[in-house]
């Protein structure tokens, strides 16, 4: 095998990753004579050195890379002995992963050619409860896909109304999750979030709930892939992890540490808002991560973490992707811990939070003109307010979360915190 991988950018090739001086680093060199395009690879790094600072270009292209379970048991049946050997897991799985970066070894790359295999439904089912009880996305030894995160899913292509299992080097266009035995309701939860943000307009790919029972599976559209007939074509995007320079062998750095809330190694609002301040062409990234924040604390999504937050990246411009991962899921029977994966004015527990927060928050980071965070946070609470009228609850969403939901947007609209809701408490306003 070559002692190199080549990484392009929608198809181009701009550099070269060889082994680091630990197992979960790498090094990243750009192509000689290469010059930055009007897309940007990464916000973590520039081109403008030759080869670029090992941590860096290690954290990017980590942020790629399996999770948990998954990693463990990909790796070891691709016979890589040590699951944070980054080099071997991008050389086994880089040729199609999330946004338009693609790594491969040159000549594994000839043997893999992309191909589509038409897939019937009892197969998916038989693939999905694989994941379900493997942990290896559902996948087999002719894969050469991997998607960061730690549910089990599927990645397929689907082409008109048929769906095909990609091959080799064939780039997948949805996601598939099984539903869990431990969270019956967790598919129903997401699909709702999901209906949620798009009514609000943050997020414009499609989701649907399949089968039942222990057959149930979600249906997720991926919105770094365009599909036109049969040719799947990549959009580019990173995480916030990746832009950040986070650590990606740990899962904890994704979140806020609220022992040390200023660890810059860690995630932080303040962080993320500084972050999109300085991307590139027209727009208005820290607006959108407000309204997000806003969403966020009104949804009950404890998961917003950095890997759940990501920047598309456009001929000339860079901008927030669609909100996706987004579930209610604080309102779980049961669940004792109520804090966020970031702090809000201060404040991780989501019972303390108020709408004065999240405008204290974005005040603080000096991004947005007087007046304009009230505005977006006043704003998204009415916007709310209509989308929980519009949009059906699916079937399987606990009736305690939708008056959690209901509760949340009340108390924030009415100046106060969250709180704890009463047993019994019914919305003051009906849906017409």
């Amino acid at each position: 095998m070559a002692e190199r991988l080549e990484v392009r950018l929608h198809g181009e090739q701009v550099g070269w990753i060889s082994r680091g001086s630990r197992r979960d680093r790498v090094e990243f060199g750009w192509t000689d004579g290469y010059e930055p395009g009007p897309v940007t690879l990464t916000e973590s790094f520039g081109a403008v050195r030759r080869v670029a600072p090992s941590a860096a270009a290690s954290s990017f292209f980590g942020g790629y890379a399996l999770e948990g379970r998954q990693r463990e048991r990909l790796t070891q049946r691709r016979g890589i002995s040590n699951p944070t050997d980054l080099y071997a897991m991008l050389r086994e799985f880089g040729s199609s992963i999330a946004g338009a970066v693609t790594v491969s070894d040159p000549q594994t790359a000839r043997r893999t050619q992309p191909r589509y295999e038409p897939i019937r439904d009892g197969e998916i089912i038989a693939r999905l409860r694989r994941a379900v009880s493997e942990g290896d996305l559902g996948s087999d030894d002719q894969s050469r896909s991997m998607l960061a995160g730690y549910q089990p899913k599927l990645l397929l292509a689907r082409f008109g109304e048929q769906w095909y299992l990609p091959r080799g080097r064939a780039h997948s266009t949805h996601i598939l999750k099984p539903r869990l035995e431990g969270r019956p309701d967790g598919l129903a939860r997401e699909h709702y979030g999901h209906a949620l943000a798009a009514e609000l307009g943050l997020a414009r790919y499609r989701t649907e709930m399949v089968g039942s029972g222990a057959r149930q599976y979600l249906v997720i559209e991926r919105y770094d892939r365009s599909v036109d007939g049969e040719t799947v074509t990549l959009i580019h995007q990173e995480d916030a992890a990746q832009a950040l320079g986070l650590d990606w062998v740990h899962d904890h750095a994704k979140f806020q540490d609220p022992q040390v809330p200023r660890d810059s190694r860690r995630l932080s609002a303040y962080r993320i808002a500084e972050l999109l301040g300085s991307l590139q062409g027209q727009g208005q990234p820290v607006a959108d991560l407000l309204r997000r924040l806003t969403f966020t604390v009104l949804l009950g999504d404890n998961d917003a973490h950095a890997k759940n937050l990501a920047i598309l990246h456009l001929p000339g411009r860079s901008v927030l992707t669609d909100v996706y991962d987004a579930v209610p899921n604080l309102f779980q029977e049961g669940r004792i811990d109520c804090n966020l994966a970031l702090a809000i004015d201060g404040s991780f527990d989501h019972r303390r939070i108020s709408a004065a927060h999240l405008i204290r928050e974005a005040e603080q980071w000096n991004a947005l003109p007087a007046g304009e965070a009230e505005r977006i946070v006043t704003t998204t609470l009415a916007d709310f307010t209509k989308a929980f009228d519009r949009v059906t609850v699916p079937s399987g969403v606990p009736a305690a979360a939708v008056a959690q939901l209901a509760w949340n947007t009340e108390r924030l609209q009415s100046g106060a915190e969250i709180g704890e809701r009463p047993t019994g408490y019914r919305r003051r306003h009906s849906r017409p």
